[in-house]
């Protein structure tokens, strides 16, 4: 569907009208340079903004178009919600200085941080009798992206003292935090709802059931191997083409392991996609004459284009000709890459950039 209006805006012609009714009702003929040009034109305003809005309105009540609170109100139709922001998650070890006699319960909210980022234990945790160390889980008290990327060890401050807890230490790097969903992502997922009312049999349902998981799941390639029927395997991808964590992957394990979602014949298995990483090395001239900052700085944002493009999803086969068409529509007019071929990706399969190196190589006549 191409983009429309459901009612045209032309404000000549607007005008045109505008200035031939009040003719008629007035009966006067204007001429040029006439103050009652400068009521025609404020008319014309009136017009021209109303339609605009009327314009607006109408797309926001179409699911291709809409966005925001709007968006939101079509999700409710379809009984899909927005997903809001989560917290980042990771795995603590608690060391105690002695061995107890008795069971231990580091009780749920416990918190532990990395200097000012705060983590709370998300249930109560046991440790065992005969026991110093025990695992739990915490999560980042600040929802979004801000508790991602703690590196091993570096939450170690005991915040909430209890009786002979010596130290603390994440044995795992924080993941899972992501902002709220965005408009793009939520708008496929209503898309996808009629698929999902037969449960997760059908691709479209698992994909659906997959995507809403986790907000930051931007694809998903669901098949089924040859020599195991029954088992289902899910491969999601997440956004910049980043491969899950074992913490993401459980959350979409989980939420298609739910019995009123996963049929009772399948045995789902939630997998990490694999990655097939390139190069990129080559150099660009532009046309005499032209702005060299100006598209230099255009070279970079379609280099970046074409980056995002080829990470977006599972299976895009690794593309030169996809780059050289970008940069050339950038303001380049010679492209020679190097040692950067087309390479067929596997559907399980994301391409990664490594090495990024394209150097401007001055100007050429026409």
């Amino acid at each position: 569907m191409n983009d429309f209006n459901f009612i045209e805006l032309d404000t000549n012609e607007i005008k045109q009208q505008s200035k031939k009714a009040y003719e008629e009702i007035m009966k006067v003929k204007i001429q040029e340079g006439d103050p009652a040009e400068d009521f025609i034109d404020w008319v014309v305003y009136i017009l021209s903004t109303t339609k605009n809005y009327v314009n607006f309105v109408g797309k926001m009540n179409l699911l291709r178009y809409s966005s925001g609170k709007y968006l939101d109100a079509l999700g409710e139709l379809m009984d899909v919600e927005r997903i809001q922001e989560r917290s980042s998650e990771c795995l603590v070890e608690y060391t105690f200085s002695k061995i107890f006699d008795e069971e231990i319960i580091i009780p749920k909210g416990h918190k532990v941080s990395k200097g000012n980022l705060y983590f709370e234990s998300v249930e109560q945790v046991r440790l065992e009798i005969g026991r110093r160390k025990v695992t739990g889980k915490v999560r980042c008290l600040l929802s979004g992206i801000i508790g991602n990327e703690v590196e091993i060890g570096e939450i170690n401050t005991i915040i909430d003292d209890i009786p002979y807890l010596l130290s603390v230490s994440n044995i795992t790097k924080s993941t899972g935090g992501a902002i709220r969903e965005g408009d793009n992502s939520y708008r496929t997922r209503i898309r996808l709802k009629p698929k999902a009312f037969s449960v997760a049999g059908p691709y479209g349902a698992y994909q659906y059931h997959t995507i809403t998981a986790h907000q930051d799941i931007i694809d998903t390639h669901i098949y089924t191997p040859q020599d195991t029927p029954g088992v289902v395997k899910v491969l999601p991808l997440l956004s910049s083409g980043k491969i899950p964590s074992s913490e993401v992957l459980e959350i979409v394990r989980a939420k298609l392991d739910d019995e009123s979602i996963r049929p009772l014949t399948d045995k789902v298995e939630v997998e990490a996609p694999k990655q097939h990483s390139y190069d990129i090395s080559g150099k660009y001239w532009i046309k005499k004459g032209e702005d060299v900052l100006v598209i230099k700085n255009k070279i970079e944002i379609a280099l970046q284009e074409y980056i995002d493009w080829q990470k977006a999803k599972l299976g895009r086969d690794i593309n030169p000709n996809k780059l050289v068409q970008l940069l050339i529509m950038a303001g380049a007019k010679r492209v020679e890459l190097s040692d950067f071929l087309f390479v067929k990706l596997e559907r399980n399969t994301v391409a990664k950039e490594n090495t990024v190196n394209l150097k401007y190589q001055g100007e050429e006549d026409e």
